[in-house]
């Protein structure tokens, strides 16, 4: 009996590359929006950037190719957020502290956000935790 390979590749491959649960596709959004699929990132910029919208690329398998191509996706942010929605500043170590209160001299009008992504390895609820503690 002879094996049929594509199709065992293309079975391997479709379980191997696939779109997480609670990701939608630029597609999918688009149809929501009503909009074209050009059209979603300039639409969902804002939300992007403040936080509140999560984007992020996932490689599927394309059969035709016989490759994994990237497939841009988006969810909100809070719906299976893993980090906590505070962090005490007893939790972040005394040279990051000062690494952030530096940060936060040097550019007083900036958000958390913006701060957190001038200083590696720092998250913008860090940066809220040290300037609430001020």
């Amino acid at each position: 009996m002879k094996t049929n390979w594509i199709k065992t590749v293309n079975e391997i491959n479709h379980k191997r590359f696939t779109i997480p649960p609670g990701w939608e596709t630029r597609d999918q959004v688009a149809e929501s929006l009503q909009c074209a699929p050009d059209k979603v990132a300039d639409i969902l910029k804002p939300g992007i950037a403040s936080g509140d919208i999560e984007k992020q690329d996932f490689p599927i398998w394309d059969e035709k190719r016989r490759m994994a191509v990237k497939v841009t996706c988006f969810r909100l942010a809070d719906s299976q957020s893993p980090a906590p929605l505070t962090v005490s500043i007893d939790d972040i170590p005394a040279e990051k502290v000062t690494r952030i209160i530096a940060a936060i001299g040097r550019h007083p009008g900036l958000t958390d956000r913006d701060i957190a992504k001038k200083l590696s390895k720092t998250t913008s609820r860090e940066v809220a935790a040290v300037r609430f503690s001020l």
